[in-house]
């Protein structure tokens, strides 16, 4: 009991508590962490776990999205500090092979650093040792984040918050100074 059994229709992959896990929209698939009744063989537009693995603007299947991902050369770094360089980036995001191109995240009002990126390498290689290696380091006293992202597109440099930034700094109730101090609600309050 409170253990995903072992693969299959008859129950959810092994590998984490059976809440973690939803049966796909079609009843065939187990999904993990995803939207109730979404699954890899129906379009969906899906709502976004995180600003990489979920785009609020994708459009298509599941399956389209995971196999973009799965032979994706760029990831999405996150808990940046909003003081963190391109320059910084490089230096440590180089360490894992060739970076074809970084793309800072800026709010879109201000037009200034709002704490994430993206970085895209020339080989899928290099990406995985980032992954594998360059997530969870420290870089300006934060712990940084990064995941796969499917493929940069223009216009997803800029966050989505109500007030330019990232979502996720419009409700923050603590101060941060490494990302501008208290969220944009307390601050307005």
């Amino acid at each position: 009991r409170g253990r995903a059994p072992s693969g299959g229709a008859a129950g959810p992959p092994a590998g984490g508590p059976v809440a973690r896990w939803r049966r796909g929209g079609c009843g065939r698939c187990w999904r993990r962490c995803g939207r109730a009744g979404a699954c890899c063989h129906r379009p969906v537009t899906c709502t976004p776990t995180s600003s990489s693995s979920h785009p609020k603007s994708w459009q298509g299947t599941r399956y389209d999205q995971e196999r973009l991902l799965r032979k994706s050369c760029t990831l999405y770094v996150g808990n940046l500090s909003f003081y963190t360089t391109e320059e910084q980036i490089h230096e440590l995001f180089g360490k894992s092979g060739d970076i074809k191109k970084i793309i800072m995240g800026l709010d879109k009002v201000k037009k200034t650093a709002c704490g994430f990126c993206f970085v895209e390498y020339y080989a899928r290689g290099d990406a995985e040792n980032a992954m594998r290696y360059i997530n969870g380091t420290r870089l300006d006293d934060r712990i940084i984040r990064t995941d796969w992202d499917a493929g940069f597109k223009e216009g997803r440099q800029y966050g989505r918050g109500r007030s330019g930034g990232q979502v996720r700094d419009e409700y923050r109730q603590d101060y941060d100074a490494g990302r501008g101090g208290y969220g944009k609600t307390v601050q307005c309050q």
